[in-house]
């Protein structure tokens, strides 16, 4: 396990990111290299790793003009990060242009997400389960809130509670078994010794659409606008 540790700098948090990739439909696809709706707005298939934030903020805002995006979305990389939420975590991270939007930087940003929404409280046991399946289902519409439904479209979630929650379980014992070499979910990254991240902002996210194909598209990859 140590082993593991030392390697993956987000070895921790792993279950939950691998849930992620699962209920946003990007594990089945092109993992970190998808974008929103499998290429429909990017032009194809776009190797997102071997951009720079600079790139992929380019990339993002021609997919919100894209005329056939109806559903006003930027979403892209394993865990379907937004423009919107993006620009946020550069600046709080106080990343480059010029960095990569490579498979360690878009687990970066999604630790920094879990951390805003509570994972470290959770984990302190100063969050419950019902409050944390609640404020991980406004960050990713793919995961249930505590009664096992969407929290935008109202519809069941891509993923069940008892998987978040097993994740969650694991997030735990990990923690747990590396405690003392661990620091807060939102300061994680490769390099070793990083400096603390400022609080993270409040999110607004608003609301999706309801029904049919258009719930189960957004469901699929998150349906959160910009």
């Amino acid at each position: 396990m140590m082993g593991q540790f030392m390697t993956d700098p987000f070895y921790v948090y792993r279950p939950v990111l691998d849930l992620l990739g699962k209920s946003e439909g990007t594990a089945k696809g092109r993992g970190y290299n998808e974008t929103l709706a499998y290429g429909a707005y990017t032009g194809g298939h776009r190797n997102l790793v071997t951009m720079t934030l600079a790139d992929i903020d380019e990339l993002q805002r021609a997919m919100l003009v894209h005329p056939a995006n109806r559903l006003n979305s930027s979403a892209l990389g394993l865990y379907q990060i937004v423009r919107k939420t993006r620009v946020e975590i550069e600046q709080k991270l106080r990343l480059r242009p010029t960095d990569l939007f490579d498979e360690a930087m878009q687990d970066r940003m999604a630790c920094y997400l879990l951390g805003k929404r509570g994972i470290d409280q959770w984990l302190a046991k100063t969050m419950s389960d019902v409050e944390i399946l609640n404020s991980l289902a406004k960050e990713w519409a793919s995961l249930p809130t505590s009664k096992g439904i969407g929290h935008y479209n109202g519809q069941r979630a891509s993923v069940s509670v008892s998987e978040v929650l097993d994740a969650l379980a694991q997030v735990r014992q990990r923690r747990g078994a590396t405690s003392s070499q661990l620091r807060p979910v939102e300061q994680a990254k490769p390099a070793p010794a990083p400096k603390p991240s400022p609080p993270p902002a409040n999110q607004n996210t608003a609301p999706t659409k309801k029904g049919g194909w258009w719930a189960a598209i957004q469901a699929l990859f998150g349906g959160r606008s910009k």
